[in-house]
């Protein structure tokens, strides 16, 4: 399979499981939980996963969340091949690879990292959903689920931005070339 090829597999799947995730994220965006499931990944304490908990409790909103995670396992498979072939597509190969090229080549090998990274916090998350009052949730599991998001997180945006910037480089060296007269 060509490198675009590849990369369009994944872009398609991403952006269709992004789509879906964004419309089952709706009744979970509440007062305590104003970026939905994404709040909850960060509650990172006890105290804040117990009041997020309770809020969705309140909007019958668990459900929502659960399947949001159920989703999510699809989603952790696909992204970070979609950043990982990005970045391939964007790289300049072997002997011509820049500093900058070889930056992007190792983000492509640490970016595959999200999906144990995902795993792990998706499996805290779930763990803290099924917790039924009166017992509290773990402080443990949401202090893992906050670590992972950061750490996973920080590889996206790294990835991301190094697209970006490959992306703009890469427009201004082909805006930049002479056109051929006729």
């Amino acid at each position: 399979m060509s490198r675009f090829l590849r990369w369009f597999f994944f872009a398609s799947l991403s952006t269709i499981l992004l789509l879906q995730l964004r419309g089952l994220d709706a009744p979970l965006r509440t007062a305590a939980t104003p970026l939905g499931i994404l709040s909850f990944e960060f509650a990172v304490t006890a105290a804040r996963a117990a009041a997020m908990l309770d809020a969705w409790r309140a909007a019958g909103a668990l459900d929502a969340a659960r399947v949001s995670l159920g989703v999510d396992v699809g989603f952790l498979l696909v992204y970070p091949w979609f950043f990982r072939s990005s970045v391939q597509l964007l790289a300049a190969p072997e002997p011509v690879a820049t500093g900058f090229d070889r930056v992007g080549q190792q983000l492509a090998a640490f970016v595959l990292f999200c999906t144990p990274l995902d795993l792990a916090e998706n499996l805290a998350l779930w763990r803290l959903v099924e917790t039924v009052p009166p017992a509290s949730p773990s402080g443990a599991l949401a202090a893992l689920a906050g670590v992972a998001a950061t750490v996973k997180f920080l590889l996206v945006v790294a990835t991301g931005c190094w697209c970006l910037v490959a992306l703009s480089r890469r427009i201004g060296r082909t805006s930049s070339r002479p056109s051929p007269r006729a």
